[in-house]
């Protein structure tokens, strides 16, 4: 008969399971020592003997007749092969806990001031139930309430040095552009004149041009008549001369008298002559006169349009330069002015700033509650100065969780969303159900569980680290109160309606690999490799499909001695340490 079987009947842990299990748990939490491990198992070898020796008296109770029917029964029994049917079923895979029932809102009601006050008033006491936005304490804050006066009369001072400030910066900016306007203007007037002192130039040089071209053509003319003129005396002179010859040659037949009556005539035409050409040479040279006379004018004109130039074009630079300047110096006062409004609206933030500061600071003067809930702890009372720390603490005691701190070999089993089974002493036998909703990554903090481990040279001892997780109940007891111990059951893995075999059924072949001997229906018998699953105390799951629900699998072989019940549990009588 399996172990199981024979718990089952004599039902030997049901008053004890929880006791015995925490004990166990709780010497279990390190790595145990050899010594432990004879320990323990010399413990289960007296819990077998125990069960044995109520089995016997039980036999002695019924009778002889009976322990003789039972004797022959089990002898009959130990000819059969001892068999057992493949089954579906839930699986459960668990890790066990203890914890501690505490508020799933919590919170410590602290000022967050930024100096240190005297505690004025303490309008709540530890038990007080209290809802959110009540009154808890107050603060003495009469400094900060002087120097927020202070601030705010250094405030209306700076605000009208401001103003006195901004006021001179404006008038030097609009000095600066009245200024620059009259340098401005008087710049343009100047570089008008210019311009037209410039095209009167130019007009005069025009006009001298007109005026020396014209004197050239008068020139030209009165050359030409010249040369007519000239040349019309030259022609006269021959006439004159030709005739005094032929008078000088004539004899006195000839006709002398008419010839000198033509040479008369001629010399009169001669004299003329002469005279207009006299005329004309004035003409002429009164031409070249007004001629070089023109020319001297035109270059007159040239050198004032030339100058005119110089002064346009220094007239116009001035006038650029002039504007700049004004330009310039526009800016500059612009930015002065600009610069001081930004320094002074700075400052008047910087003072507005402090100001707000000081306000914020005194507005937390009185502390309210964050939450409903009730008052569980007040660290604070009259007079003191206030540190900074949780002055008054709220739990809601109506809203409970569950925690625990989980060893490191244990914790990567629990995640976020597990289901939990909750039991305290104080709900009795009600098993409240929870999820899992926090799981800390980071070590718990002053953590100081430890192992010991032997050996034969030294003892060493090492710490290990646990983590926080915390369990939302999904089923509340009014029994529940803050700061009660409570059996936690992390449910780690959970197969529905499996294909399961006992535990102590599945074997290992030379290989490692796992197998079952599995009955054929004329007796014969073989072995099946499987791939077990999740297990919880006495199942596993079968995942691989190579059984199925009803096969006959053969259990594995006890001889019904204490030795070898504690054999097939294991090394260490059934007590598994990781």
């Amino acid at each position: 008969m399996k172990l199981k079987n024979v718990l089952e009947k004599i039902k030997f842990w049901n008053k004890e399971e929880e006791y015995l299990d925490e004990d166990l748990d709780e010497s279990l939490e390190g790595e145990p020592s050899d010594a432990d491990k004879k320990f323990f198992k010399k413990l289960n070898k007296k819990i077998v003997a125990a069960m044995v020796a109520a089995a016997l008296i039980i036999s002695a109770i019924v009778g002889v007749t009976g322990v003789k029917n039972v004797m022959a029964k089990n002898d009959e029994e130990a000819n059969n092969i001892a068999t057992v049917s493949v089954v579906k079923q839930d699986v459960q895979k668990t890790l066990s806990a203890t914890g501690t029932i505490i508020s799933a809102e919590e919170s410590g009601q602290f000022a967050t001031v930024t100096g240190s006050y005297p505690v004025e008033e303490v309008y709540v006491k530890v038990g007080d139930v209290v809802k959110k936005g009540d009154p808890l304490y107050k603060l003495d804050m009469s400094t900060m309430e002087e120097t927020l006066s202070f601030q705010q009369q250094a405030l209306d001072l700076q605000n009208q040095q401001n103003a006195i400030s901004q006021q001179n910066a404006d008038k030097a900016l609009q000095d600066a552009k009245d200024a620059g306007a009259v340098q401005v203007n008087d710049a343009n007037r100047s570089l008008a004149q210019a311009k037209q002192d410039k095209a009167a130039a130019d007009r005069q040089q025009s006009n001298s041009n007109s005026q020396l071209d014209s004197a050239r053509n008068a020139e030209s003319d009165a050359k030409q008549a010249y040369d007519n003129a000239n040349s019309n005396v030259s022609s006269i002179q021959s006439k004159v001369n030709d005739i005094q010859k032929q008078i000088d040659a004539a004899d006195e037949t000839a006709n002398v008298d008419e010839l000198k009556k033509s040479l008369d005539a001629a010399k009169a035409d001669l004299n003329s002559a002469m005279s207009d050409r006299d005329g004309k040479k004035s003409a002429y040279d009164s031409a070249v006169s007004n001629r070089q006379s023109a020319e001297q004018t035109l270059q007159s004109a040239k050198d004032g349009a030339a100058t005119a130039a110089r002064s346009l074009d220094s007239a116009s630079a001035s006038a650029a330069n002039t504007q700049n300047t004004a330009n310039n110096n526009i800016i500059s006062q612009y930015q002065a002015a600009r610069t001081n409004e930004l320094s002074s609206k700075a400052n008047t933030l910087s003072s507005q700033q402090e100001i707000a500061k000081s306000k914020e600071e005194l507005s937390k003067a009185v502390v309210c509650a964050s939450q409903d809930g009730t008052v569980t702890n007040v660290n604070i009372v009259k007079g003191q100065t206030y540190s900074g720390t949780d002055a008054v603490v709220i739990d809601n005691v109506t809203s409970l969780k569950a925690t625990a701190d989980i060893d490191e070999a244990q914790i990567p089993q629990i995640a976020v969303g597990q289901k939990v089974q909750i039991k305290t002493d104080a709900t009795g036998d009600e098993i409240l159900e929870g999820t899992v909703s926090f799981v800390s990554p980071t070590a718990t903090k002053n953590s100081t569980k430890t192992t010991e481990g032997e050996s034969s040279t030294a003892s060493v001892s090492k710490s290990r680290a646990t983590y926080r997780v915390d369990v939302t109940l999904d089923t509340l007891n009014e029994n529940l109160r803050l700061g009660m111990t409570a059996k936690m059951t992390f449910i780690t893995a959970d197969a529905k309606n499996a294909l399961v075999v006992p535990t102590t059924d599945l074997q290992t072949d030379a290989e490692g690999n796992k197998y079952v001997v599995v009955q054929n229906a004329n007796g014969s018998t073989k072995n099946v490799t499987v791939t077990p699953g999740i297990s919880d105390d006495f199942y596993t799951e079968i995942k691989d499909g190579k059984l199925k629900e009803g096969d006959v699998i053969v259990e594995a072989g006890l001889d019904g001695s204490a030795d070898a019940v504690l054999d097939e549990m294991g090394a260490d009588g059934g007590i598994y340490f990781e």
